[in-house]
C-alpha cells in the first residue's frame, strides 16, 4: 500500500506540474485556465478512487472514459494549441514525449 500510495503522490505531482506548465506556456485566459485545472483535478480525483476505493473493472472504464471525455470537453481549444505545439517538435522529441507519456499510462494501470 506505500508503494501504491508514493507512486500515486508522483502521478499526481506530474499532472500538477503538467497542468502549471501548459497554462503558463499558453498564457491562457481565466476562463480557459479554470477548464485545464477542472480537467486536471477530474484526472487526480479519478486515480485516488481508482487506487482506494474498490469497484468492478467495467465501472472502472465507465468512469475513466467520462473523465477523459468531459476534460477533452473543456480544453478542447488547449488541446489544438497544444497539439500544434507537438506537431513542430523534432522527430526526436516527439518520439520522446509519445514513449514517456505511453510508459506512465501503462505503468500506470499496471500500478493502480
Amino acid at each position: 500500500m506505500i508503494f501504491t500510495l508514493v507512486f500515486l503522490t508522483a502521478v499526481i505531482a506530474l499532472i500538477v506540474s503538467k497542468t502549471k506548465t501548459i497554462v503558463l506556456r499558453n498564457n491562457l485566459n481565466p476562463s480557459n485556465e479554470k477548464r485545464v485545472l477542472i480537467a486536471g483535478v477530474l484526472l487526480v480525483i479519478f486515480l485516488i478512487t481508482n487506487a482506494t476505493l474498490p469497484y468492478p473493472e467495467s465501472l472502472y472504464w465507465f468512469i475513466g472514459l467520462g473523465v477523459v471525455f468531459v476534460s477533452t470537453v473543456l480544453t478542447f481549444n488547449v488541446l489544438k494549441k497544444e497539439m500544434k505545439r507537438f506537431l513542430s517538435l523534432d522527430a526526436k522529441d516527439k518520439i520522446v514525449n509519445v514513449l514517456f507519456y505511453s510508459l506512465l499510462i501503462i505503468v500506470t494501470n499496471i500500478y493502480l
